[in-house]
């Protein structure tokens, strides 16, 4: 009997430690995945601005390249 009751009281003090183990788990991984959204979303914006900025030149160094053609 006395068996059973310690192997009770373990299981309920083993409950709330394993709930919140999983709560700071959880908790962790989720600003994790946010870090790498932000990094993957601000690398995005990087190479956009790059594409952008090429664009930019080609295009300044065509209208600029000859002063002589008009």
């Amino acid at each position: 009997m006395t068996e059973t009751i310690r192997n009770i009281f373990w299981i309920l003090l083993s409950v709330p430690i394993l709930v919140i183990g999983l709560g700071l788990f959880y908790s962790a991984f989720k600003n994790f995945r946010v870090k790498v959204d932000k990094d993957r979303a601000a690398k995005a914006e990087r190479e956009k601005d790059l594409q952008k900025r090429k664009e930019f030149e080609e295009v300044y160094s065509r209208r600029h390249s000859g002063g002589s053609e008009r």
